[in-house]
């Protein structure tokens, strides 16, 4: 009996080109499908922990910011650096998944809540202790007054000297119907007899002061 080793050779070198292909096509597959399976279980993971947040959120509950280091505006890596503050921005919980806030554009304005509200190393949730929901409302329709209005860049800044020599008010300020994230939050409590800070600090508040205030606790 003849051995064709010609035929042999080639029936083996097919079957190492299938292997071949077959190894290709499950690498590609991976490749091309892996990325969008990770970052769809990611947002189904990190969703799931987001509702959870929003289950246990109250209106007017105060949550603050602490973003990463290389994420800072010059003014809130100067709050952090300067003033020795781990939270630069304040948020006021307003219900139905909002918030009202201050932006360097268009200062107060509502927006949805964070994406990625439920990280504890960014965000901290605070509650006004003994606030029932009458007055929860009360201070959410107080803040919303302030809808619209424009941000203090001038108090904002001139609060960090006014703070290091000891002054009551920033050393600068614009008209008075400006304000900031921290100062709209004091505000709106105010309104209601609800003092977060003794009056002497009212004028160059910022959001580590709300994050020390008697008044409130951790949620």
């Amino acid at each position: 009996m003849r051995i064709n080793i010609t035929s042999i050779r080639r029936r083996f070198s097919r079957k190492k080109r299938v292997r071949t292909y077959i190894r290709g096509f499950a690498r590609y597959l991976f490749e091309g499908l892996w990325p969008p399976v990770r970052a769809f279980w990611h947002y189904l993971s990190g969703e799931a922990k987001r509702q959870a947040v929003v289950a246990r959120l109250r209106k007017a509950d105060i949550i603050l910011a602490s973003p990463r280091i290389t994420t800072l505006s010059a003014v809130a890596l100067t709050y952090r650096l300067v003033l020795r503050s781990r939270y630069v921005h304040s948020i006021l919980y307003i219900g139905d998944g909002r918030v009202v806030h201050t932006t360097a554009k268009d200062g107060v304005v509502v927006n949805k809540l964070p994406r990625s509200i439920f990280r504890g190393d960014r965000y901290e949730i605070f509650r006004v202790k003994n606030l029932d929901r009458e007055k929860r409302d009360q201070v959410v329709a107080e803040a919303l007054k302030w809808r619209n209005r424009k941000l203090d860049f001038a108090g904002l800044i001139t609060t960090i000297p006014s703070r290091l020599m000891g002054l009551r008010k920033p050393l600068l300020m614009w008209e008075k119907n400006r304000i900031w994230c921290s100062k709209l939050v004091y505000k709106a409590f105010i309104a209601e007899n609800i003092e977060l800070l003794p009056p002497e600090k009212a004028e160059r508040i910022t959001s580590e002061d709300l994050s020390r205030s008697s008044a409130v606790e951790r949620v």
